[in-house]
């Protein structure tokens, strides 16, 4: 559903744009209108493709980042979003607390680790040496 509502902005968006650089040069009507539905369609197929092509590679996932409608229906609070947000707060600081201490205990069981930023030595990093040249 993403791909094509996101395809219609850029097609519409390609529209005016070529709509409004036809009417800034004093150009026939008919003009404008077709070269606004050519570009209203090419536009739209682009968008599409490179949309299709992200999400066929996997680079972009657009369906995970849409909201689910049960979500919306499901909002006690309102469509304001004031509680979900506060909610959210308050369970990330419960995250946090448990982390912290379970981090604690992590570094009681293991003592010969240091906590904090250890830079890197010279000696310690992997060095490459080039192929022979033959």
């Amino acid at each position: 559903m993403f791909k094509w509502k996101a395809s219609l902005i850029f097609a519409v968006i390609a529209a005016l744009v070529v709509a409004l650089a036809g009417l800034m040069k004093d150009v026939r009507f008919l003009t404008i209108a077709l070269r606004s539905v050519v570009g209203f369609l090419a536009a739209g197929a682009v968008a599409c493709l490179v949309i299709f092509l992200l999400e066929t590679k996997g680079i972009v996932n657009f369906e995970a980042m849409e909201e689910s409608p049960d979500e919306d229906e499901n909002n006690p609070e309102g469509a304001d979003g004031e509680g979900e947000n506060a909610s959210a707060e308050e369970a990330a600081g419960a995250e946090n607390e448990q982390g912290e201490a379970e981090g604690q205990d992590d570094l009681q069981e293991n003592p010969g680790e240091t906590e904090g930023f250890q830079p890197l030595d010279a000696e310690s990093l992997k060095h490459m040496e080039a192929p022979p040249e033959s």
